[in-house]
């Protein structure tokens, strides 16, 4: 800049017009690990362990490991589940649904292990033909006082209309007979707790046995309301964290995954998603992404812990889980379950597996065939889907003020997931993927664990038949010839 003799300012162009173009171009990528020498690795180990009392590193070595004997797991684990307003409020029949599920993560599971129920609050959008009920007889002084006691009101403003009902609730917001029914939702909830609680000990256990609801004022949203429990209603080590529309297909070995992060001297486990449709073959969605460099690197930080290599024939392809599942009710679903099968043993997830058990490790952990290994495959998504975390890890990490890894009104997966990729690209695939410590379950049978009831679309089993005879009454219509009424 140069000063003018008058007291102004004039700028003079220090660059010149070009005609030709720039292009930029920005390589993103997972960069190499440095390799680590001899003793950088030696002074990491703990302090009270020795390199004395290190276990070999021979197969047969690891596979005839003494376990320590662990707490009950209903000292270990707590239950969260979230909800919040839907379409079938106040019927209390989806949290039903899926807490009939639990018994397929154990007896103690499902009966012992202290439950919270997170009810997230909603924000209520007011009819705008109330104020008109009355007519033409109410006067403009009646208005003003109605408009200013309006004001005077502590629900918050609503900028933002939806017309799709699933998505105005899955925002949080309800109009006030949506409200209603969430209110009387939760007190039929608090009452099937009571009820559970103060059965005797002779009658049919409830899932909903050792449970309690919490209730929010305010809209918090998945993620906040999440951190509200966490930080409020756990005591325990361990969360298993599920939301009110996810259910368990099939027999999952929830004990044997706490007992394999409890006894992980390494404390690299610290997240356990339990598979669903999307993230089952997920090593084939990292190769897509990451190429084959990434996937060499990849394929070693599979984890097989011996806490999950299960006696009995109880997981794999031909075990009692699958063959325990709750199959699908239309004959659509049941092909693409038997598709996603087929899908499954040509993916890279079992072509992995496969080669592990033909290495040295495989045979000597298999050498007998009376057991099944599980594995723990890393992960740089954060699912919101049913899984088990270290409490310390989300308290003090996941949802710490300084990192703004979980926004508010959001899902903890929406804006997490991004920090675990770029933490990889910053640090290396190992290193950026230890700090969350992220691993997906799989018992290599080509079946999910869990499932979806889609919360936002469930209806109740009377709707559903007031539904289905509208329907039935329509066809019979057509079938008359009233096309006009059936439309």
């Amino acid at each position: 800049k140069k000063k003018k003799p008058k007291g102004g300012w004039t700028r003079i162009k220090k660059l010149k017009a070009s005609n030709k173009r720039c292009i930029t171009v920005t390589f993103r990528g997972i960069r190499q690990p440095e390799k680590k020498p001899i003793e950088r690795i030696i002074t990491s180990l703990p302090k009270e362990v020795s390199l004395s009392q290190q276990p070999a590193t021979t197969p047969s070595s690891s596979s005839s490991t003494v376990l320590p004997k662990l707490s009950p797991l209903s000292k270990l684990l707590t239950i969260i589940v979230t909800t919040s307003p839907i379409r079938s409020n106040p019927s209390t029949e989806l949290l039903e649904q899926t807490f009939d599920t639990f018994s397929f993560g154990g007896e103690e599971f499902a009966y012992e292990c202290p439950k919270v129920i997170v009810c997230d609050g909603c924000r209520v959008l007011e009819d705008e033909n109330d104020d008109d009920t009355n007519g033409d007889n109410n006067s403009s002084d009646n208005k003003n006082d109605t408009l200013e006691e309006k004001k005077d009101e502590s629900t918050p403003k609503i900028t933002r209309k939806y017309a799709n009902i699933k998505q105005t609730l899955r925002n949080g917001i309800a109009t006030v007979d949506q409200a209603g029914n969430y209110r009387e939702f939760k007190l039929r909830l608090r009452k099937l707790c009571e009820e559970a609680n103060n059965n005797d000990e002779n009658e049919k256990k409830s899932p909903f046995r050792n449970t309690r609801v919490v209730e929010l004022e305010e809209r918090h949203g998945y993620g906040f309301a999440l951190r509200h429990a966490l930080y409020h209603c756990v005591d325990t080590p361990y969360v298993c964290v599920i939301q009110h529309d996810r259910t368990f297909m099939r027999p999952t070995p929830i004990k044997e995954v706490v007992t394999a992060m409890e006894n992980d001297a390494k404390q690299q486990i610290k997240y356990v998603g339990v598979s669903m449709r999307s993230n089952l073959m997920y090593h084939d969605i990292f190769s897509g992404k990451y190429g084959r460099r990434a996937v060499d690197e990849f394929k070693t930080m599979i984890l097989y812990p011996n806490e999950l290599r299960i006696d009995g024939n109880i997981y794999g392809p031909d075990g009692t889980s699958v063959a325990n599942m709750v199959m699908p009710r239309t004959e659509k679903r049941r092909k693409n379950l038997e598709a996603l099968k087929d899908t499954y043993r040509g993916s890279h997830q079992r072509i992995t597996y496969d080669e592990w058990l033909s290495s040295s490790e495989g045979k000597a952990k298999n050498e007998n065939g009376r057991h099944h290994q599980l594995s723990l495959t890393p992960t740089l998504f954060w699912y919101d889907n049913t899984h088990i975390v270290t409490t310390s890890h989300y308290r003090d990490f996941i949802f710490h003020p300084q990192y703004k890894m979980v926004a508010r009104g959001g899902f903890v997966e929406d804006k997490l997931s991004p920090c675990m990729v770029r933490s990889c690209e910053r640090l290396g695939l190992r290193d950026g993927h230890a700090k969350f410590g992220c691993y997906l379950l799989d018992d290599h049978s080509g079946v999910v664990f869990t499932g979806h009831l889609d919360g936002g679309s469930f209806m109740s089993a009377n709707s559903v038949h007031h539904k289905d005879d509208r329907y039935a009454a329509k066809k019979i219509m057509a079938a008359n010839g009233n096309k006009n009424e059936c439309n």
